[in-house]
């Protein structure tokens, strides 16, 4: 099968979305976007910077095509001769799989459609879990994540997980230098040697990312077994309150379930023993994430005085029972106010739920930085 007027229709789709949204980034979180989009469409590693007349001209090129197309429809993509709705993605990779490609379609932070198309390095299962690793990306927009999951698929993009962890070495923001180094070193890495000769210390940074990717899974994994949102009432909070305080706190709320539930990511960490995986969730929670979350960043500090994973767990059990009441309480809410409009329960969310977290409602932190990008 010729996989080029697939991968045109899909980058296509692609186009469309981010010609739609775009304006939801910053400015700055827009051209980091671009630019990482830049490096893969030019097969550049991420450590591999552009000159910056080149990307510039690029970005005004791809501002002025999104201009063209931001008014179209998604293309329905053919494969095989029949037709399929871009977001019927099971249907889809039954005809891609044997091909050794696979196809993602969603709905992300808020409410972006995201699409891709990437060969596969290997697959697996997980009870009743298909895990699928992507290798090389043949088709993407400008939002990417290291794990998603749709039903009981997990896609696990190798890419996006080297092009993230680059970004974190390379700010290294002082309130993660500590967390940071502690992972590296657990590699026999220093941070400062990765940012100073990422070139020769590539082959590395890609076995950091491969590995830590697979850790990564179990937030997924995590996140199938987590049943504190019902499926439908989920996708009316996050419809109903996109790019807004509120769908943030909802998306941190469930990622935080994800991980700390009994087969989440921490307990992944805690059974295997994982200090590396352990430093690095610290150091990539996102300020929200933190301030909901504060145990483990206590007991991270605790665990480097003295190895003691009880301290580690003891958190993740806090952790849990935490995002569990937050759950229960924002459904409540959002269920209140059907009915009224979505200012009414906004209003009581963020009085209720986020005022008390320290978070104050004018400090809108928008999904358009590199930190961790769980918003699915």
């Amino acid at each position: 099968m010729n996989l080029a007027p697939l991968q045109k229709q899909i980058q296509t789709n692609c186009d469309i979305s981010d010609a739609r949204h775009a304006g939801r980034y910053s400015l700055c979180g827009l051209l980091l976007r671009l630019r990482d989009l830049y490096k893969w469409e030019h097969a550049l590693l991420p450590w591999q910077e552009p000159d910056p007349a080149v990307l510039l001209e690029w970005v005004e090129t791809r501002e002025t095509h999104w201009e063209t197309v931001a008014q179209h429809e998604f293309q329905a993509l053919t494969v095989d001769n029949q037709s399929f709705d871009p977001f019927d993605v099971a249907t889809i990779n039954l005809r891609l799989r044997p091909l050794g490609v696979i196809y993602g379609a969603g709905y992300v932070m808020g409410m972006k459609p995201s699409f891709f198309l990437g060969e596969v390095t290997a697959s697996r299962t997980l009870g009743d879990l298909q895990i699928d690793v992507i290798g090389r990306e043949l088709a993407r927009d400008i939002y990417t994540t290291p794990a998603m999951r749709q039903g009981l698929q997990i896609f696990a993009r190798t890419s996006a997980m080297l092009f993230f962890l680059w970004d974190q070495i390379l700010e290294l923001r002082p309130s993660t230098r500590e967390a940071l180094v502690f992972a590296l070193r657990h590699y026999g890495l220093e941070a400062e040697a990765l940012r100073q000769q990422p070139a020769r210390l590539a082959s590395a940074l890609h076995h950091v990312a491969a590995r830590e990717l697979e850790a990564w899974i179990y937030h997924e994994v995590g996140e199938v077994h987590e049943q504190a949102f019902d499926g439908q009432v989920w996708h009316e909070i996050v419809a109903t309150y996109a790019n807004s305080l509120v769908e943030i706190f909802a998306r941190v709320t469930k990622d935080l379930l994800a991980d700390t539930h009994p087969e989440g990511l921490l307990d992944h960490i805690i059974r295997h023993r994982r200090h590396s995986t352990l430093g690095f969730y610290v150091a990539f929670m996102r300020p929200f994430t933190r301030a909901v979350f504060p145990e483990i960043t206590e007991a991270f500090r605790q665990f480097r005085l003295a190895e003691q994973w009880a301290v580690i767990d003891e958190a993740r059990s806090n952790g849990y029972a935490k995002a569990a009441s937050l759950a229960r309480q924002l459904v409540e809410i959002h269920e209140k106010g059907s009915g009224k409009p979505p200012e009414w329960a906004i209003a009581e969310i963020q009085e209720r739920l986020i005022t008390p977290l320290g978070i104050p409602g004018t400090a809108l932190e928008r999904a358009d930085t590199k930190e961790r990008p769980d918003e699915r």
